[in-house]
């Protein structure tokens, strides 16, 4: 039986220096942290069972020891969808795919809420089939012991994921950007998560028509049933992701001047992929605008849904033509304008790593005001690419949150302030050695 290692602090909190009732009560209703975390099969992880405290954690050691694996652990439980691979199968531990006649991954976590306790479960499970390498992948959630769906882990616990690639967030491609945004909102809204699994199979199906209608032939008109399940789900995703993005451009520019010493800006560009009245084009295009004061959310929905069908409308030859579809949120572009340059061409490496810097923490802040709780932030190796400055200004930053854990390979680079006050862990070799 594995052993559990606690790694709860003994320091107690002085709730003295809280100056009234009603801070009392909001400090005590921000509580969200994971308190135990078993693994079974996980990556590198045989077994592990492992009590959390409510603080910063530093998990440090030598690199491939399991201290991000850890981490994605967690960011699995939380939104059902790992944060290095697109393939679930690659998280079950090799030597379990070599022993087992039903190779398997278990992960749980209890999580502290301040409205209830959680228990969450995730069983990945690869079982005989006669595919052409013999597998069947399955995966199983569970919340509170009920069977779910991966759309019913939204809201029950939230995290922030800091990597050292998030970089690529501003200096990659358009997909890397439509991740971010999907990734983010699918954890607090749960129609944007419905939308945007309806999106995705309407998106397949239609461009398996179109491509049999470019290749044999046939009615143009079979398109229409697909057009609108494809303007409805696209449109609620388009309005959200316009939504979130005028929030965090302000919560974002204000961090980055901060990070930047007050001599740069930061905004943030949405580009949504259909917009009848002026197609996609350059850089500094405005945004839909379509959250009018003096309109009804029903009224504002009616109207871009009608725009997206427009466009559907008037690129229905070209989308013949190339047998795909070009029009929707799977096409959307989001551009990060620092003093009217748009870093994604022209932005040093550095300038891109301050701005994903100052999107990251602003996306924590916004998850706060969403959930009316601090998410729990994970950051992995994301210290050794700031400089003094910037990382002195992010640990003061997560200082605020109930539970972050942190990766290093030198616990050094950290302040000796903030090793006095995290718990130091070393893993080695899928252990846990408090």
């Amino acid at each position: 039986m594995a052993r559990i290692i606690p790694l709860w602090s003994n320091k107690m909190h002085n709730c003295a220096t809280i100056p009234s009732l009603l801070l009392v009560t909001r400090y005590l209703s921000l509580i969200m942290h994971l308190r135990h975390l078993s693994l079974t099969n996980f990556r590198l992880y045989s077994r592990l069972e492992v009590d959390l405290p409510s603080q910063a954690i530093l998990l440090y050691g030598d690199n491939a020891q399991g201290k991000t694996s850890l981490l994605e652990a967690i960011y699995v439980l939380a939104t059902g969808r790992s944060s290095h691979t697109t393939s679930d199968r690659q998280l079950i531990n090799w030597l379990a795919s070599e022993e087992g006649l039903t190779p398997h991954a278990r992960l749980a976590a209890d999580v502290v809420r301040a409205e209830r306790a959680l228990h969450l479960e995730m069983v990945l499970l690869l079982e005989p089939a006669k595919t052409e390498d013999g597998w069947r992948f399955r995966k199983q959630i569970k919340v509170n012991g009920a069977v779910v769906r991966v759309t019913d882990l939204v809201g029950q616990v939230a995290v922030v994921m800091f990597l050292p690639d998030d970089v690529e967030i501003v200096g990659g491609g358009p997909a890397n950007r439509r991740r971010y945004l999907d990734n983010a909102l699918s954890q607090v809204d749960v129609e944007y998560a419905r939308a945007l699994d309806l999106y995705t199979d309407v998106v397949s199906q239609r461009n398996a028509l179109l491509k049999q209608l470019t290749e044999t032939g046939g009615d143009p008109d079979q398109l229409i049933y697909w057009d609108e399940q494809l303007a409805a789900a696209g449109t609620t995703i388009t309005l959200r992701r316009q939504s979130m993005i005028a929030e965090l451009a302000q919560l974002a520019d204000r961090l980055h001047r901060d990070l930047t010493r007050e001599r740069h800006t930061l905004r943030l560009r949405y580009q949504p992929a259909f917009n009848a009245d002026q197609p996609i084009g350059p850089v500094y295009q405005p945004s839909l605008k379509l959250d009018l004061p003096t309109q009804s959310p029903e009224a504002t929905f009616e109207q871009a849904k009608k725009s997206f069908l427009k466009q559907l409308e008037a690129r229905r030859k070209e989308e013949l033509a190339r047998g795909t579809t070009l029009v929707g949120p799977h096409r959307d572009e989001l551009r990060f304008i620092a003093d009217e340059i748009d870093l994604g061409t022209f932005g040093s490496r550095g300038q891109q790593r301050t701005a994903v810097l100052a999107l990251k923490l602003a996306e924590v802040h916004w998850m706060r005001a969403q959930i009316n709780d601090w998410p729990i932030l994970l950051l992995d190796e994301v210290m050794a690419e700031l400089d003094a400055h910037r990382r002195g200004f992010l640990l003061n930053q997560i200082n605020k949150a109930n539970q972050s854990i942190l990766t290093a390979t030198d616990p050094e680079m950290f302040t000796a302030e903030f090793r006095t006050q995290a718990k130091l862990v070393r893993v080695t070799r899928g252990r846990i050695e408090s």
